[in-house]
């Protein structure tokens, strides 16, 4: 048994087995006194009831010294009852907002990115999730992050989680299993591998999408189950080695790869194939003259999945059919978004999170 609650079964017995022994005491000191009308173990026990619960009735009074003495005790002991329960009330109510805020009480977040790992490249990617309105459950192991981040992104799209990052059970917390992506943000490529490849062990449902630091290990990555790696160093290269030659594509790719903040901006986005899309089960040209003509959209490309598996078709056939499931990629200015979520009948990015 363990010892605190040990101590609370000693206490309350002692407490009990005095509330009684003063019980007795009140009645045999009471019975039979003129005026007094405590004649029974029932009156002596409800005269202590109402005296020490602060309720003060006053139907039953005591006559004698004893007995005014045991009233005395009750009327202290009752503001110490008061005492306790307020503080246990506020302790409770304190302890609930603690772990409201610390995440242990957990998110009902689903189809949202958990990101685990808190530093600036994840800071980033926050951002980049936030402006394209998906909903974020962040886990940090550093107490003071929690504050900062919400403060940032306010509590409408952001969760976060306290958390030792190799406690697994934990991270339960975060709804990993309904959302769309789970993303690791580790700066050290073999805590990362490791990690990857215990925690599909304990949620094997979410794809993983990691950032490395080293290209080479791309298909180790794979291999361990990670459905995305992104190597920084690797676009961070060709980035640099477009602006030599190119900056103006350099410029273009930046600015295609953020997420739309203004109305003069441009973004690429995917959108899944519903039954409300006005292009299914047309060609792929007549999707890209009329999103062009009509809108003054550009249609980049089309995803299908073929033998179980995404393929991206860039600038596709003319006359590939655009099918219940695929995804459309498209750009298009930052006005626009709205007017394509209610053209599309949903929302931007992939929904699907069990492929």
């Amino acid at each position: 048994m363990d010892k605190q609650i040990r101590k609370y079964l000693i206490w309350g017995s002692a407490g009990f087995a005095l509330f009684i022994l003063l019980d007795f005491t009140l009645l045999f000191a009471e019975r039979g006194q003129l005026n007094s009308n405590i004649d029974t173990f029932g009156d002596a026990f409800w005269y202590m009831l109402v005296t020490i619960t602060s309720v003060g009735y006053g139907d039953i009074v005591p006559v004698t010294m004893i007995g005014k003495g045991i009233g005395y005790f009750f009327i202290l002991a009752s503001l110490a009852v008061l005492g306790v329960l307020i503080s246990s009330i506020s302790s409770i109510i304190q302890k609930m907002i603690h772990e409201k805020k610390l995440g242990f009480r957990g998110t009902d977040f689903t189809k949202h990115i958990v990101c685990i790992g808190w530093n600036d490249f994840s800071r980033m990617v926050v951002n980049e999730v936030i402006e394209a309105s998906r909903r974020v459950a962040i886990v940090t192991n550093n107490k003071d992050d929690i504050d900062l981040i919400y403060e940032e992104y306010g509590h409408e799209q952001v969760f976060v989680l306290f958390a030792d990052y190799h406690n697994l059970a934990t991270l339960s917390k975060t709804n990993p299993n309904e959302s769309s992506e789970v993303f690791l943000s580790f700066s050290n490529d073999t805590e990362s591998l490791i990690y990857v490849i215990n925690f599909k062990k304990e949620y094997p449902e979410p794809n993983i999408v990691v950032a490395i630091e080293n290209h080479k290990l791309k298909d180790t990555f794979m291999t361990a189950g990670v459905k995305y790696v992104v190597a920084r160093n690797e676009i961070a290269s060709k980035l640099v080695a477009s602006y030599v030659f190119e900056p103006d594509v350099a410029d273009l790719n930046i600015d295609l790869l953020s997420s739309a903040k203004h109305d003069e901006d441009f973004d690429n986005q995917q959108y899944l194939v519903i039954e409300k899309n006005p292009f299914l089960n047309k060609n792929y040209d007549d999707a890209y003259v009329a999103l062009k003509m009509k809108y003054n959209i550009v249609l980049l490309g089309i995803t299908k999945t073929i033998d179980g598996k995404r393929k991206l078709i860039v600038n596709a056939r003319a006359d590939t059919t655009v099918e219940l499931g695929d995804y459309l990629i498209i750009m298009v200015g930052g006005k626009m978004k709205h007017r394509v979520e209610k053209l599309f009948g949903i929302k931007e990015g992939k929904i699907c999170c069990k492929e």
